[in-house]
């Protein structure tokens, strides 16, 4: 005798429906896929796949592996057991990405390059017929009051030994001395 407990309507329909691939040839197949489910990974790795899907997943592991830099930033990746393999370190690098990606899609620059021509002097190292110019222009300078007072002593201590220097080529070639 058969006892059926039913609990609603779909759930009898259901239990009526798996009841009715009874034959021994669905109940050998659905034993023998019971039994590879419950196999131990190690006895499924021995066997030959037995399909397309299954030779894909045998790279898999060497794709994880192959998956280790970042697409930003060029980071370290630790890709998981399982799961999807990730393309990016971190939410920042993702959305950066994607920033990116929307900006190229939409026909702008993320970057905008502006090239123009910038022109800078670089001062050279005065000559010897440049250095009258070069004081001139410092006298010129402390006349108009464009050096400051607070600056007066540092160019004190470092005109010093240029004039005594100054007076002692002056007296060994015999050119008038300043007084």
């Amino acid at each position: 005798m058969i006892e059926i407990v039913v609990a609603s309507y779909w759930g009898i329909a259901s239990r009526v429906v798996g009841m009715a691939s009874g034959n021994p040839e669905d109940r050998a197949r659905r034993l023998e896929r019971e039994r590879q489910r419950r196999r131990p990974a190690q006895h499924a790795q021995t066997e030959e796949p037995r399909s397309d899907s299954a030779r894909a997943d045998t790279g898999g592991h060497q794709r994880r592996a192959a998956a280790t830099v970042c697409g930003w930033c060029g980071g370290p990746l630790t890709p998981g057991r399982r799961g999807p393999i990730p393309k990016w370190c971190s939410t920042t690098c993702r959305h950066r990405s994607w920033e990116q990606a929307r900006a190229a899609a939409s026909g702008l620059s993320a970057v905008k390059v502006v090239e123009r021509r910038v022109e800078v002097q670089v001062p050279l190292a005065p000559t010897r017929r440049d250095w009258a110019k070069l004081l001139g222009e410092l006298v010129g300078q402390l006349n108009d009051g464009r050096v400051y007072d607070r600056d007066l002593p540092a160019l004190g201590r470092v005109l010093q030994p240029v004039l005594e220097n100054y007076r002692r080529r002056a007296h060994l070639s015999g050119t008038p001395d300043l007084h």
